[in-house]
């Protein structure tokens, strides 16, 4: 296993730990990163999820190519290996608590998937973004595709899939693929910036937003009222709210617990 899933303070990270070869991301990498996520959704005192790729020329290159005639030369094998990725991409989605994605350098294929399945995208100047399927005759998988289309609309969709080519992290910037692009030397330091914000805030108004958002973006039905309304819920009645509130009136940073 190169998955490296460590908690350091309120952040949970993911790091793709593959350097030699760009942070491919293995199988056994794929099979990390739904457990990982439960384990971290699990331990309270974990505000946030940050993935990254270890080293600074790579978030990840995409999957491990070298193992495709292993897990997707056969219909079977194929089957099996979109249906785990399914189950990463909706773990780190169907998360309560928000994710991030730290992006240095290459960003590409299934690297991309798991950077579009975060709540937030951040990268440096050098970064480089691209999901080359049609170079490689490969089935890219339908969430994959569900995901590019909330995030960059069907027409820059269509031109990403179909060309294959990459994108620097200004064209990035442009078409939404992440929030914002910093210098290379200071990515680490303004994501730090970011996660300290995003554990700083309520996590139940955070989680309630996430629902709401996430059930507004679906792919198929209607949005479920009675599980927003549920989420407006159990934010409105949190001890964090309350402690909000005092913290306003009494012009101090408040200390939230996610009760």
């Amino acid at each position: 296993m190169t998955l490296r899933v460590e908690k350091r303070g309120a952040v949970g990270w993911i790091v793709f730990d593959q350097p030699a070869k760009r942070n491919a991301i293995s199988g056994a990498m794929w099979r990390g990163i739904a457990p990982a996520m439960a384990q971290f959704d699990a331990d309270a005192e974990v505000r946030c999820v940050a993935f990254r790729g270890a080293g600074t020329e790579a978030f990840a290159s995409g999957a491990d190519i070298s193992e495709f005639e292993e897990i997707r030369a056969q219909k079977s094998a194929i089957a099996e290996y979109d249906g785990l990725l399914d189950q990463v991409l909706h773990a780190i989605q169907d998360s309560r608590k928000p994710s991030a994605a730290m992006i240095h350098g290459f960003c590409m294929g299934g690297g991309l998937e798991v950077a579009l399945a975060c709540d937030l995208r951040y990268c440096g100047q050098s970064a480089q973004f691209g999901i080359p399927a049609a170079k490689l005759g490969l089935a890219y998988n339908v969430e994959g595709h569900r995901r590019l289309v909330e995030t960059v609309g069907h027409a820059r969709a269509r031109e990403i899939m179909f060309l294959g080519r990459r994108y620097c992290a200004d064209e990035g910037l442009a078409m939404g693929l992440v929030n914002a692009v910093f210098q290379d030397e200071a990515l680490e330091r303004e994501v730090t910036v970011i996660l300290s914000q995003l554990c700083a805030n309520a996590p139940l108004a955070i989680a309630n937003s996430k629902t709401i958002i996430e059930e507004y973006v679906k792919s198929s039905g209607a949005p479920d009222h009675a599980q927003m309304a549920l989420a407006i819920e159990r934010c409105a009645k949190s001890d964090d709210y309350l402690e909000g509130r005092r913290a306003f009136m009494e012009k101090r940073k408040p200390i939230f617990k996610g009760k």
